[in-house]
């Protein structure tokens, strides 16, 4: 069945990037796999993974890793394995990626009812659930995601909220080794192919920290409400104003830029770039000159979910009312 299913996926895709040169800019859309919709991606390197929810009562959340030059896909859920049996959604919350992909590894968070799971897999590794909560309530959890992930590291957050929305956990990568451990700032949200990785409180503190246990900075009135890391450099977008400010490893601040109004809680860097999206706009902003510029816009009607960003490629997904199943998109840089 999963073979089936990874050739009906390589039918259906066309994700093929269109050379810098050529005056298309975007890819041919992807299809999710029939009775699914696309809620999340990841991108690293040269593959995607695609979250789909199912979109009826006796369908699996499924995974799907995508080659973003075309080629054969994998669907890394297989029917028997801990997310099709498990059941659910993946858990997806406002300024935060339930999934995430270090090359061809991935690792995403599902949820249902009360319970959630954090899984792992890959083309070589069958899934491996990570970490198991139940009894979770809206305000105080226990919560698993968000998830990050690039260069063979995969990270995911496990946490409590207490009173006055004070979070307290910590990160834990995709071998079960808890790397970073605090109350306040504890969501992995920001990690470069170095492994230094940026971590953002609930209330707008940052703070950044290594893999391997070097520990740089904090900066309690970062106002953040969304964080990347590229190269050592932290981006961050600001709460109350519409603004990412450049901040080094340490978190001494070097610069900040505007941004368009309305931008979602997300964000992503490679090198020399940022992309954040508004509703329906996905921007690209050169964080050392300010440059912002419009990348990719959605259809009309059409929502962004998210967009993330690569060496030689932006990738963006979105649905609408005459696409209610969604739509991925890779446009060369």
């Amino acid at each position: 069945m999963a073979a089936l299913r990874a050739l009906t996926v390589a039918a259906a895709v066309a994700l093929v990037c269109v050379s810098a040169g050529n005056s298309a800019t975007a890819s041919a859309p992807f299809a999710p796999l029939p009775g699914h919709r696309i809620v999340a991606f990841a991108a690293d390197r040269l593959w995607l993974v695609l979250a789909e929810d199912p979109t009826t009562k006796t369908g699996c959340p499924e995974v799907v890793l995508v080659p973003s030059g075309g080629g054969r896909s994998r669907v890394l859920t297989p029917a028997g394995g801990a997310t099709c049996r498990f059941g659910g959604h993946f858990w997806v919350r406002e300024g935060t990626r339930p999934i995430g992909n270090a090359i061809v590894k991935a690792l995403w968070i599902v949820r249902n009812g009360s319970n959630a799971l954090a899984v792992k897999a890959s083309p070589t590794e069958r899934e491996v659930v990570l970490a198991r909560v139940s009894n979770i309530t809206p305000d105080a959890g226990p919560f698993l995601g968000p998830v990050v992930a690039t260069n063979w590291l995969r990270l995911f957050g496990d946490y409590t909220r207490g009173a006055g929305g004070t979070l307290t956990g910590g990160v834990i990568s995709g071998n079960k080794r808890t790397l970073w451990q605090a109350t306040g700032a504890v969501l992995p949200l920001g990690l470069d192919d170095k492994e230094h990785a940026v971590s953002v409180g609930a209330d707008g503190a940052i703070s950044m920290w290594h893999a391997h246990g070097a520990r740089y900075g904090n900066v309690a009135n970062a106002a953040a409400r969304a964080a990347a890391m590229v190269d050592g450099t932290v981006l961050v977008m600001r709460s109350g104003s519409a603004r990412i400010d450049v901040r080094k490893l340490g978190g001494n601040f070097l610069r900040s830029w505007p941004i368009a109004p309305g931008a979602l809680p997300l964000l992503d860097a490679d090198t020399g770039a940022a992309v954040y999206f508004t509703p329906t706009a996905v921007h690209e902003l050169n964080y050392a000159t300010g440059r912002d510029k419009v990348v990719a816009r959605v259809p009309q009607g059409a929502t962004l979910i998210d967009a993330q960003i690569e060496k030689t490629y932006v990738v963006y997904a979105y649905r609408g009312a005459d696409d209610p199943d969604g739509t991925v998109v890779v446009t060369a840089r």
